[in-house]
């Protein structure tokens, strides 16, 4: 495998990014670069060969459900973390977690936590491999929207339950 560089999302990065992986429903990754740009998130891009691999954001205001946010208010949540199917397995996504760790690490935060559905087990999860945790908060219903293969506008609804590691 060519050198894996992670790296915060640039402007000049927004076209290769939109031909490679689509971004949230309602949002483009102009949106998460602006929001970058004002301190809410970052939007961290692995890259082999001058081209994305996989991303992850990573929420500094907290986390984006409201129970468990109120749990945790301090807590990053590292979420949409996407690897491209013919690069899984090769340890990307590890090091794309470990670079939002490190993130969290250097602005002194103590935990940092993500969203996973709630029927995960520990022995193939790759987030319980990492030390990630079961936290306090209840589990939660994940909703988001999506466009499906026909154009549609689906809404997809989840068991979710937030984990959590401690970093320092």
């Amino acid at each position: 495998m060519e050198k894996l560089t992670i790296r915060q999302i640039e402007e000049s990065d927004l076209g290769k990014m939109d031909c490679t992986f689509k971004s949230e429903f309602g949002r483009t990754h102009a949106d998460d670069l602006h929001d970058q740009s004002l301190s809410s998130l970052s939007f961290f891009v692995a890259w082999l060969n001058g081209n994305p691999v996989g991303h992850a954001l990573v929420r500094w205001l907290g986390p984006r459900d409201k129970t468990v946010r109120r749990n945790y208010p301090d807590c990053p949540e590292i979420y949409r973390l996407r690897v491209l199917e013919e690069f899984r397995s090769q340890g990307i996504a590890t090091a794309i977690i470990r670079k939002c760790e490190n993130e969290a690490l250097e602005r002194q935060c103590l935990l940092i936590g993500l969203g996973t559905h709630s029927d995960i087990t520990s022995k193939d999860n790759l987030y319980i491999q990492l030390g990630y945790e079961l936290s306090t908060a209840d589990n939660y219903i994940d909703t988001y929207q999506t466009r499906s293969n026909d154009g549609a506008v689906v809404t997809i609804r989840k068991n979710a339950q937030f984990l959590i590691k401690k970093i320092k």
